[in-house]
């Protein structure tokens, strides 16, 4: 089995007989078999409804019962968030957005954090040098980006290119880029569980109360109004009440996808097609960097109670017929792959790593201010 080179993405890349990178892995609980793991809670419309995602899927011939333990958006933002603290680390160059906001309490938002990424609302809520965003010349340049020429994105912000974007926060007609790559989390043969959660007080404190927090005071009479029960504040037992209690699986699988053929569609203006090679072979290392940084080590923690643990691992060229050609890449080799593929597209495309910072409006400051600073309070009040 090879090591994946700068040269073979290149050659794959030219070559239309080859489709895909698929990245398959599987994965036991950290726990052991037998032991639960909890997918993520949607709300639920009905009673006895299931707050997991549960379905039938197709498998290896057969239909077997499944659960989403993590959706392609969730993954995204974990490679996003893994990228995100390599460039901090200064293991890799990146163009970057950033929105600083400094008063009672300091925001950051990157371009690799922001929900709807390039075109997020945090940045046409943003100014510069007296500008708001989408007046400044990044910002209307990244407005006018296309899949016919997607130049802006890849010297501003290419994570939209990789994990896709659209301009759905103004008016006319908004531009959309296809995710390139695609991964998801599902467990296999889901068997629900069944806890009860409750709270035992270690002095078994009775009685109720008046006023919230650091202001309340203690009446020793059993409170007669919900409200004014102890439990409200975080004081006296919680009798049991049934909640969700995860589920058992037989196996945890990662299914990605990082597609060429869809690569192969973004364009970069008239630029030669060298120049057009770079950029989309830069595209493709990025989305292996995002992948291998949040995903190639031992496990995957999505979230309390769902530790995993993988067992198996496959990356693999899928071309014309279902060829399949497999290779390998670590980390730390995809941090090399990365940093080269930058410097073979930094001139034709006249990349630089620059981070562009903004600052919030007026209206959004107010906002990011009341929200970190204010807003727990007020809901109490």
């Amino acid at each position: 089995m090879t090591k994946l080179t700068l040269s073979a993405l290149e050659t794959k890349l030219r070559d239309p007989e080859w489709a895909a990178i698929r990245i398959t892995a599987t994965y036991q609980p950290s726990g052991g078999p037998g032991s639960r793991v909890f997918p993520p809670t949607f709300p639920v419309s009905r009673a006895g409804e299931s707050p997991y995602l549960l379905e039938d899927r197709a498998y290896d011939g057969q239909v077997r019962k499944a659960v989403v333990l993590d959706q392609v958006p969730s993954q995204a933002n974990r490679c996003e968030e893994a990228i995100a603290a390599a460039w901090r680390r200064d293991q890799v160059r990146l163009p970057m957005l950033r929105l600083v906001h400094e008063g009672t309490a300091s925001f950051e938002l990157t371009g690799l954090e922001a929900p709807h990424r390039a075109f997020d609302a945090y940045w046409r809520d943003s100014m510069r040098d007296g500008k708001k965003f989408d007046a400044t010349s990044i910002g209307k340049t990244l407005q006018a980006a296309s899949l016919a020429d997607a130049s802006a994105l890849l010297q501003y912000d290419p994570g939209t290119l990789v994990y896709g974007g659209w301009n759905s926060h103004r008016k006319g007609r908004p531009a959309k880029f296809p995710r390139l790559y695609s991964s998801e989390m599902i467990g296999w043969d889901p068997v629900p569980g069944v806890r009860k959660a409750g709270r035992m007080d270690p002095a078994n404190l009775t009685g109720s109360h008046t006023g919230d927090n650091d202001a309340w005071t203690y009446s020793p009479n059993a409170a007669k109004k919900k409200d004014a029960k102890l439990s409200k504040i975080g004081h006296g037992n919680i009798a049991p009440n049934a909640a969700h209690g995860g589920v058992t699986i037989t196996q945890a699988s990662r299914l990605g996808v990082l597609s060429l053929t869809a690569t192969r569609r973004v364009r970069f203006g008239n630029r030669d097609e060298s120049a057009q090679d770079a950029a989309r072979v830069l595209l493709l290392a990025l989305a292996l960097l995002g992948d291998r940084l949040a995903f190639g080590g031992a496990g995957v923690w999505l979230r309390s109670g769902c530790d995993l643990v993988q067992e198996t691992e496959t990356l693999e060229w899928i071309g014309r017929g279902g060829v399949a050609e497999a290779f390998t890449l670590t980390a730390a080799e995809a941090i090399k792959l990365f940093n080269e593929a930058w410097e073979a597209a930094r001139e034709p495309m006249q990349l630089e790593p620059i981070t562009v910072e903004f600052t919030p409006s007026p209206a959004l400051a107010s906002a990011i201010e009341f929200s970190l600073t204010k807003a727990e309070a007020a809901a109490g009040e």
